[in-house]
């Protein structure tokens, strides 16, 4: 991973705080998957740049295509969104091992994700 310049560092942290004000909205959205559908849009942004883009990139198009694949399940979808978006909440996004922690709950646990995959993001952070 290449390191990132001061203006990246700029671009991650307000990435980062656009993520937590998206949680937030989300908390009370009507329609969390809307909500949801921006949380990807806003990571395409900084994917080349962010420590933990691709996992948050591939949650969020877990929870948004639960709701568009499952009809049926889109109540449980929507509440896990929420839940997804609460967690996040709690955490310290600049914390990466709890970062780690949340993204390998929800992608390998709760959605199958291969585990190799997933901390791929990890090892780039040490490079």
């Amino acid at each position: 991973m290449r390191r990132r310049s001061v203006q990246d560092d700029a671009v991650w942290s307000a990435y980062l705080e656009r993520t937590r004000d998206l949680a937030e909205q989300l908390l009370r959205a009507n329609d969390p998957y809307d909500v949801g559908l921006e949380l990807m849009g806003e990571t395409i942004e900084v994917f080349t740049i962010g420590d933990w883009a691709g996992s948050m990139y591939t949650l969020w198009g877990d929870l948004t295509d639960w709701v568009e694949l499952k009809p049926a399940e889109e109540e449980l979808a929507q509440a896990e969104m929420v839940r997804a978006a609460r967690e996040w909440l709690a955490l310290n996004p600049r914390d990466s091992d709890a970062v780690g922690r949340y993204f390998d709950h929800w992608l390998y646990d709760v959605f199958g994700h291969d585990q190799l995959y997933l901390h791929r993001g990890r090892s780039q952070q040490t490079e």
